[in-house]
C-alpha cells in the first residue's frame, strides 16, 4: 500500500513540474525581451502499403496560415504557420486558471523515413484541424532474373 502512495506522489510531482515548465515557457514566449520561439504541433508519421502518411494536429489554425515544403537535402517536410488567438476574448480576461493552448507561430520539421519516395507527388489536405500529407512510395522493380556468371 505504501508503494502505491509513493508512485502516486511521484506521478503528481512529475505532472506539477511539467505544468510549471510549460507555464514558464509560455511566459518566456510572451516576454518582449525573450528571443522569438516557436511551438510545435503534434505529428504522426505512419507507413501504409503505398505511401508514408504524415498527420499534424492543427486545431484552430486557418488554412491560409499553413505553409508546407519538402526539403530534399534534409529529406524532411517543413511545416510552418500560426495559430492566432481571438483578440476580443484575450483582452477581456481578468484571470486565467489554466493555459495549455499555444498561440502564435509554429515550426515543425518532420523527417521522412529512408525508403524510396515520390516526393514530386506529395499531396496535402486539411480537415477538422487535422493536416494529412501523403507521400507516395516509389515502386521498385523486384522481378527475378538470371544473372550470368563469367570466368575471369
Amino acid at each position: 500500500m505504501a508503494r502505491r502512495r509513493q508512485v502516486d506522489w511521484f506521478w503528481q510531482i512529475g505532472t506539477e513540474l511539467q505544468s510549471l515548465s510549460e507555464e514558464l515557457l509560455r511566459g518566456a514566449l510572451n516576454s518582449p525581451v525573450a528571443p522569438r520561439r516557436f511551438w510545435e504541433p503534434r505529428v504522426d508519421v505512419c507507413e501504409t502499403e503505398d505511401a508514408v502518411v504524415v498527420t499534424a494536429e492543427l486545431a484552430g489554425v486557418e488554412l491560409e496560415q499553413i505553409s508546407l515544403a519538402f526539403s530534399p537535402d534534409r529529406r524532411s517536410l517543413m511545416l510552418r504557420g500560426s495559430r492566432i488567438e481571438s483578440a476580443p476574448e484575450a483582452e477581456r480576461r481578468t484571470r486565467c486558471y489554466q493555459l495549455e493552448i499555444y498561440y502564435g507561430d509554429f515550426l515543425r520539421e518532420v523527417p521522412l523515413p529512408g525508403i524510396p519516395l515520390k516526393t514530386d507527388k506529395i499531396t496535402a489536405n486539411c480537415k477538422n484541424g487535422m493536416l494529412t500529407v501523403i507521400v507516395p512510395k516509389d515502386t521498385l522493380t523486384t522481378e527475378t532474373r538470371t544473372i550470368p556468371v563469367v570466368e575471369g
